[in-house]
């Protein structure tokens, strides 16, 4: 059974089309979903070094404690002249699951990837507002948030 707090998703498998795609996560009911890994971003000694032309993360970084370690496995992984797309919150409430230690600006976003041998693309902050079927619901979620993103290519 999976603990309360299971959050393994692969809601962005259909974008990956004929790609094959991995999910990497520290939840052990990850060994469950198809192509995972389960380790600590931190230290995932589970990941072979540049073993993907593609590293993706969605509102996962600030949940790491220690996100320049996470960076530093991500470089790892990702195949030089491979892509990383990351999106973290930037003005966002605070949403422990488990834990909520960080929100990224761009420069900072930008600061991690080229300290690790990644050229910055693309970076920006995109603004999200509550869509009208949620415009009455009332939970700890802001009606208007900022998320930061970042592109990357290994060079």
């Amino acid at each position: 059974p999976r603990p309360p707090h299971s959050q393994v998703q692969t809601k962005f498998k259909h974008f990956a089309g004929d790609l094959e795609y991995w999910v990497l996560d520290v939840d052990l009911a990850a060994r469950s979903v198809r192509n995972s890994i389960v380790c600590d971003i931190e230290d995932c000694r589970a990941a072979s070094d540049a073993s993907f032309d593609v590293t993706f993360s969605h509102t996962v970084l600030e949940h790491v404690r220690h996100p320049w370690k996470a960076f530093d496995t991500i470089a790892r992984v990702t195949k030089p002249g491979g892509l990383t797309l990351h999106l973290v919150p930037w003005s966002y409430q605070w949403h422990a699951t488990p834990a909520d230690y960080y929100r990224f600006s761009h420069q900072a976003l930008q600061a991690l990837m080229e300290e690790r041998g990644f050229a910055v693309e693309a970076i920006g902050i995109d603004v999200c507002t509550r869509p009208q079927r949620m415009a009455r619901r009332k939970d700890e979620h802001f009606p208007t948030i900022q998320l930061t993103y970042v592109v990357g290519r290994k060079v």
